[in-house]
């Protein structure tokens, strides 16, 4: 089973993919931490993010691969917090607009799942179009919505940065703003909720809405193991 989890950044739809994996014991696929990698590789080779030709020599010069727990590997180095950072942030945005470097992360990032489809793993992915592009025969679609206020201060206590500053607030909130203006400009690839695509309101605590998700999957499960019973409808 697959389940993707999509959204704009600062969704919490990380943090929910993860405590969801980690629940049901499956495959975490981090869609954003690939992208990170690659900037990160590409950020130490010298190179320019905005330069697709330039993105393209790195990365069919470098090994990327992941773990059960979503972390990604770089020619078999775990680059860890470094992949977090303002200046990643800045450069990812724009790296992720190549098209041809998104068609082959994408190439990879679904060869890592069928790895683990073939170890009898289920699948969590989040993303801005894990659900939309990488995955589009997910047997459950989400899409983690919350308010720009909300998702401003996500990001700013995951840098470790003031969570209490209204002037803080206010910058990370242009900065997400501006993030989520290129992002919606991907046509296809643009993050926003799809037919068949179930809407979760993050905005309170994560048990409820790893409570929901949790919930949805069971439903599935429970229709697709009914005696008779074909690839079963949607849980709604």
């Amino acid at each position: 089973m697959v389940v993707t989890l999509d959204g704009l950044s600062g969704s919490g739809k990380s943090t929910l993919a993860r405590e969801l994996a980690r629940r049901l014991g499956w495959t975490w696929l981090d869609s954003g931490a690939w992208y990170r990698a690659l900037t990160w590789a590409v950020l130490r080779a010298g190179a320019d993010p905005a330069v697709e030709d330039q993105v393209l020599d790195v990365l069919f010069r470098t090994h990327l691969d992941a773990e059960s727990d979503g972390r990604v590997r770089v020619d078999g180095r775990f680059p860890g917090d470094a992949l977090r950072t303002p200046e990643i942030d800045r450069a990812v945005a724009v790296l992720a607009d190549h098209p041809r470097v998104r068609a082959e992360l994408v190439r990879r990032m679904r060869e890592f799942a069928a790895h683990a489809a073939a170890a009898g793993a289920g699948l969590v992915a989040d993303g801005r179009d894990a659900g939309a592009v990488i995955f589009p025969d997910a047997d459950l679609k989400v899409f983690v919505d919350a308010p720009l206020a909300v998702r401003a201060r996500r990001r700013l206590a995951q840098r470790g940065g003031p969570v209490e500053d209204p002037a803080a607030e206010a910058a990370m909130e242009r900065e997400l703003a501006t993030r989520d203006a290129r992002d919606l400009a991907r046509g296809e690839a643009a993050p926003r909720p799809r037919s068949g695509t179930f809407v979760l309101e993050n905005t309170d605590g994560i048990e409820e809405a790893i409570g929901s998700l949790l919930s949805r999957i069971q439903r599935l499960r429970a229709v697709r193991e009914a005696p008779g019973s074909g690839a079963g409808p949607s849980p709604d």
